[in-house]
């Protein structure tokens, strides 16, 4: 069986050389140069020009069109899955992904794990807020483009609308757009979130966003991805633990903590603030 995981770099990161990982060079057609050892997403049929608003999707758009395996994974520069379905945490942290801190994770056995799943999804997270809340009030998010999307998923499949709405109601997360799919759910899953994202486009002028607004369509996936995967329950599926590489200053790596415990628009981080808040004028 061929499996095949991607990691999406933006920038000329370290990828281990491991049987499985695959360095893929995303949004590689507005870089200024290939990184060496990389796969580019600016050949074949691609997106790659758009990945502003589409994020690590422009490599998940190229990968669909022009890879064949039987198993697809998407993992990022600073986020991968590990196979320790026991681990009570969703992540833990390190400062940088070597070939031996894989290995000792059980990289080793993973194929295994891979073969006896349809999905493999990052551990959800529960927020202690409704999806839809947390979303609209995420850094750099637009309550306006959630409720767009849901208006173009009840019109375009509406036998999603009870997922859909499950999902957003509910308040655990699945984060990153990484995952690990069969191939006939991964062929699936991209024809059916594109054609979402594509009417999206259609209908939303982002161009007064920012940098980070911009993002837009990367958001979206995320959520979609939670929405599809409560549709179909019937899958063989499981969720692994995330292990975040924060690479840069101790300062930098003890904020990305902060920001793992305490996620940026949760209820955990509010219910911080407010003691702190209330402390301080004690």
């Amino acid at each position: 069986m061929d499996i095949k995981l991607f990691v999406c770099c933006h920038r000329p990161e370290v990828v281990p050389k491991h049987p499985l990982l695959i360095p893929l060079q995303v949004g590689a057609a507005l870089a200024s140069e290939h990184y060496p050892g990389f796969l580019y997403d600016d050949t074949g049929e691609n997106i790659s020009y758009r990945n502003h608003s589409y994020c690590e999707l422009t490599g998940q758009y190229w990968v669909w069109k022009n890879i064949e395996a039987d198993y697809y994974g998407f993992f990022h520069y600073r986020r991968y899955l590990y196979p320790r379905s026991s681990a009570g945490r969703p992540y833990c942290i390190r400062r940088m992904p070597t070939l031996d801190l894989l290995d000792g994770l059980g990289y080793s056995q993973f194929a295994q794990v891979i073969f006896q799943h349809d999905l493999i999804l990052p551990k959800g997270e529960n927020m202690y807020v409704p999806v839809r809340e947390h979303y609209a009030s995420a850094p750099f998010h637009h309550r306006e483009d959630l409720i767009l999307m849901e208006q173009i998923l009840s019109e375009c499949y509406p036998d999603y609308i009870d997922a859909m709405d499950g999902y957003l109601s509910g308040e655990v997360c699945y984060f990153g757009n990484i995952f690990i799919m069969k191939r006939e759910l991964f062929q699936n899953y991209c024809a059916w979130l594109f054609s979402i994202l594509r009417e999206f486009d259609e209908r939303k002028d982002t161009s007064t966003y920012g940098s980070q607004g911009s993002r837009v369509n990367g958001y979206l996936a995320e959520r979609l991805l939670g929405i599809y995967c409560t549709h179909h329950q019937a899958l063989r599926k499981i969720e692994l633990p995330r292990v975040h590489f924060v690479p840069e200053s101790v300062a930098r790596y003890k904020k990305q903590a902060v920001n793992l415990l305490l996620p940026p628009g949760s209820r955990r981080r509010s219910w911080v603030k407010a003691i702190k808040v209330n402390g301080q004028n004690g």
